[in-house]
């Protein structure tokens, strides 16, 4: 099965489980960075990135063939 879509709902005060022995902790502020596309999210222990990939802009399909990454190679 190939996943095509994926939503992700955080909200202010939601306990999330951290770290190697998944401990809780309170997300406190959720920011979102233009620039890099990097989602990250702060918690009672401490920031944390919500994503371990970015966010692309929306490019037209000219820009690139089937792969984004194309673009870079």
């Amino acid at each position: 099965m190939t996943l095509r879509h994926i939503s992700l709902n955080l909200e202010l005060g939601q306990t999330i489980l951290v770290g190697k022995n998944n401990e809780p902790a309170e997300i406190t502020k959720i920011e979102y960075f233009d620039k890099t596309g990097e989602v990250s999210i702060n918690t009672t222990k401490g920031p944390r990135k919500a994503l371990t990939f970015r966010l692309c802009s929306e490019m037209s399909s000219n820009d690139y063939s089937e792969n984004p990454a194309d673009k870079y190679r």
